[in-house]
């Protein structure tokens, strides 16, 4: 499913009329569309009879859109008052054709425009938010700034145009004086900014409506939303004659005695990944204590000093030899940044197979940033996973800057580090050098606890292993099946207990309901 900015979907909209249905028609059927969800809510067309339904109207096509929306919930009986929240410019036909049908225009930006507006919250059924949809892009001030709290006050539900007033269609960012929707009827395409806002209270339930727009007009848009249809299209394929073999071998590199869980949910995660055999190097200390807890797997240790700190050479050498032996590698989890660790990982990633595709995660990305311009010795096909923290360092920008644009962040960190980048969070987004872009559609505190970036490394890893020339697919896939996995896991033990062992152990969960599907519809 394509995702657009607002610039997108005017470019579309442009390239709809040179393809011949002009951008009245798309606001005549827009309008007709929300009408018809509108009405549809409230079940039959007799009971929108002389239902009082609020539209509050905007200064460009959101606005226009709503009039048209009016113009047919008063045909079919509904009482419906439009509240202007800005001005419009003249003529307005949209307007005079709603007035000509019943609607009642009210000017909300007059001495007694707020008296006015107030009365009609008092005594109305619905609130229409026509205001701003994608236009939203800078801060909302008064007077439309007390009109929205009057809106959030009367506690009627709110439906939406396109996307709620206040949120930012590009960046997902939710302006505290915004106007939060029960329903949200976007037109045409569903919007980055709803995808990637992280909160679904600001949008509540949210239906993409059909305008007319001709098919094949998005085929610049290289953003997309994961959905369970893409994700199963890029599942590894499962031969019945394979072998171990036949679905790769990875590689995990991590651990220390300090950090022993890192590694072994990894290794658990990798193992329930589907790949053929998972190859763990881990430093003695940490071999000691958790060699072997993953029986599926296979251990070596990594040599240590007496002070407990990796002997730098030989443990690379180790893990040289491991990776020859190894169609993926995942470096990082619960490694440690000292010094020792610093020059072992150098070491690897200066000598490793520049064929061999690779996933950086944790103390890996830690230990890379503090190194100048490493994107330019490391050539390596590769997947970052960051967190927000992480990504800072790796750019040298707050953690603030990364959050308040995450998209433009994650396709300027894999254009400029030429790598995958999967920039995690809610709604985790995945970008790739050449500009592709998936967002991820789940979001779920659950998995904001120690350990789930750890897992999603491991699943990576393993996916990667499998197609290890698909980078941008099995990071996409991952990220899709572990946030697939935690829904299930908050399901049975809500965000607060869920813990990211119960995701391990449903890590499964997709593929099994996707083979289920497939198997009862034959």
């Amino acid at each position: 499913m394509k995702l657009v900015t607002a610039e997108q979907m005017r470019t579309i909209e442009q390239s709809s009329v040179a393809a011949g249905v002009s951008l009245d028609e798309l606001m005549e059927n827009a309008g007709l569309a929300v009408a018809e969800a509108v009405r549809d809510e409230f079940g039959e067309h007799s009971e929108l009879f002389g239902k009082r339904i609020v539209i509050l109207i905007g200064p460009g096509n959101n606005g226009a859109d709503g009039f048209v929306a009016g113009r047919h919930l008063s045909t079919w009986g509904a009482k419906v008052t439009a509240v202007l929240c800005a001005g419009r410019k003249s003529p307005d036909t949209k307007r005079d054709f709603a007035e000509d049908l019943g609607v009642v225009v009210v000017d909300g930006l007059g001495d007694s425009g707020g008296e006015s507006l107030r009365q009609l919250l008092d005594n109305g059924d619905l609130i229409v938010d026509a205001i701003l949809g994608t236009g939203a892009s800078r801060p909302i001030a008064e007077p439309l700034k007390s009109m929205l709290f009057g809106a959030v006050e009367s506690a009627l539900p709110v439906v939406a145009l396109d996307l709620p007033t206040g949120l930012n269609s590009d960046t997902g960012e939710f302006d505290v004086a915004g106007l939060p929707a029960d329903i949200t009827l976007m037109l045409g395409y569903p919007k980055l900014g709803h995808a990637i806002s992280g909160d679904p209270t600001v949008t509540g339930e949210v239906a993409v409506l059909d305008i007319g727009i001709p098919d094949g007009l998005d085929s610049p848009v290289k953003t997309r939303l994961l959905t369970s249809d893409v994700a199963a299209s890029l599942l590894p394929e499962r031969p019945v004659d394979s072998h171990k073999g036949t679905f790769g071998s990875v590689l995990i590199v991590g651990g220390s005695q300090e950090y022993l869980g890192a590694v072994t949910m990894a290794t658990d995660a990798a193992t329930r990944s589907g790949v053929g055999l998972t190859f763990v190097a881990t430093p003695e200390p940490a071999y000691r204590q958790v060699g072997g807890v993953i029986p599926e797997a296979m251990y070596r240790s990594l040599p240590v000093g007496d002070d407990g700190a990796l002997k730098a050479s030989d443990a690379a050498g180790i893990v040289l030899d491991l990776a020859e032996r190894s169609t993926s590698v995942v470096l990082g989890p619960g490694l440690g940044t000292n010094s020792s660790t610093f020059e072992f990982l150098s070491s690897v990633l200066a000598q490793i197979d520049l064929a061999k595709p690779l996933v950086l995660d944790a103390d890996a990305l830690n230990i890379v940033s503090r190194t100048y311009k490493w994107w330019e010795r490391f050539e390596n096909q590769a997947v970052l996973t960051p967190h927000p923290g992480e990504m800072s360092r790796l750019l040298g920008i707050s953690t603030h800057e990364v959050q308040a644009n995450r998209v433009r962040t994650a396709l300027e960190a894999a254009k400029k580090f030429d790598k995958v980048v999967v920039l995690k969070g809610a709604a985790t987004v995945v970008a790739a050098p050449d500009g592709r872009l998936n967002v991820s559609p789940w979001v779920n505190s659950g998995l904001a606890k120690g350990g789930s970036g750890d897992v999603l490394a491991g699943l990576l890893g393993g996916l990667l292993a499998q197609q290890p020339n698909d980078l941008f697919d099995m990071a996409s896939l991952a990220v899709f099946i572990h946030g697939y996995a935690a829904n299930v896991a908050r399901d049975e033990f809500g965000e607060t207990g869920m813990r990211a062992t119960d995701v391990i152990e449903r890590l499964g969960s997709f593929t099994k309901d996707v083979f289920e599907v497939d198997r009862f519809s034959e």
